[in-house]
């Protein structure tokens, strides 16, 4: 496939100590027919300055500066400006490889491949440690079944044909969905086109002491909103799932996160709501349990089965 453009869409919302360092690796990119769309989020930080420092140093660079509409939000802006046929994010602490778009773009010579997403290195700044979760669960062709059930990529990894993020409306800027937009916007997508990806690891998705303990409630919640909606849309498709057991399981896998947490009386509502979405008894009677046995006990067996495992 000829090096058509491909137009990268990266949203920054006081992302000054790290933008510079997330341009170059973009811009280093063997694959050299790019537009680099920055979209300044109302940033109160110099983030502006430094965007516009950073346009003057490459023609490749396009700057806009907006007022602060969330991440979704920004997102789409920058997808209207776009002029590429394909579109690919990155997040403004987030890295690509160099030959990150070289491996990806070859895929979309299959007319019906309408994202394309790879491996991510995992970069754990605060503790100093990375890790590269295996491709088991990677799916590539009709992959909406497997989707729905868990986000598989990471927005850093994935590109998209333009006309089929056209045909989606791109991404839904409710902010009930922060966090979670993206596997949104990748559901979609996945009812109308097929997906590839690259069995490497070509982008590094970076956490920081900022953005590492993330809300695991607020997640939660952001996700059951996002299979709400996604259940409707489906149902316009004539998509079909088992809507009720894939939100059990997903306060199932919930509950077992506030378990580690140390929040148990949360773990034990989770696995009670998990029951009320689809019965299961044994699943409402192991809720019950987590809430009568006291907290001090749970502690203990926590702290026990830890050092078991050192």
């Amino acid at each position: 496939m000829s090096q058509v453009l491909v137009s990268v869409v990266v949203p920054v919302y006081n992302g000054a100590q790290y933008l510079e360092k997330t341009v170059q690796s973009i811009l280093v990119q063997d694959y050299e027919n790019i537009e680099l769309i920055l979209v300044d989020d109302g940033s109160k930080d110099n983030s502006k300055a430094i965007i516009t420092q950073l346009a003057m140093q490459d023609p490749r660079i396009k700057p806009f500066f907006n007022k602060n509409g969330g991440v979704a939000n920004a997102r789409n802006f920058g997808i209207a400006q776009a002029k590429g046929d394909f579109i690919a994010f990155c997040d403004q602490d987030d890295l690509w490889l160099p030959k990150k778009l070289s491996q990806q773009i070859p895929l979309f010579s299959n007319n019906n491949i309408g994202l394309v997403y790879c491996g991510a290195i995992t970069d754990y700044i605060l503790y100093q440690k990375q890790s590269k979760s295996g491709f088991k669960n990677k799916h590539k062709g009709q992959v909406f079944e497997q989707l729905v059930q868990l986000n598989m990529l990471t927005c850093c990894t994935a590109v998209v044909r333009t006309s089929y993020l056209q045909q989606v409306d791109g991404f839904d800027d409710d902010r009930a969905l922060m966090g979670v937009d993206d596997w949104h916007l990748w559901l979609k997508l996945a009812m109308v086109c097929e997906f590839d990806f690259v069995a490497d690891y070509l982008a590094v998705h970076v956490f920081h002491g900022d953005n590492y303990s993330l809300n695991d409630e607020k997640m939660h919640e952001a996700e059951v909103v996002c299979l709400n909606k996604i259940e409707t849309i489906a149902a316009t498709l004539n998509k079909s799932a088992n809507w009720a057991l894939i939100k059990q399981q997903l306060h199932i896998r919930y509950a077992k996160s506030y378990i580690f947490s140390g929040f148990y009386n949360l773990a034990g509502d989770t696995f009670i709501r998990a029951h009320r979405t689809k019965k299961n008894i044994p699943v409402l009677l192991k809720g019950w349990f987590i809430k009568v046995v006291p907290n001090f006990v749970w502690n203990i067996l926590q702290k026990t089965k830890r050092k078991l495992a050192a």
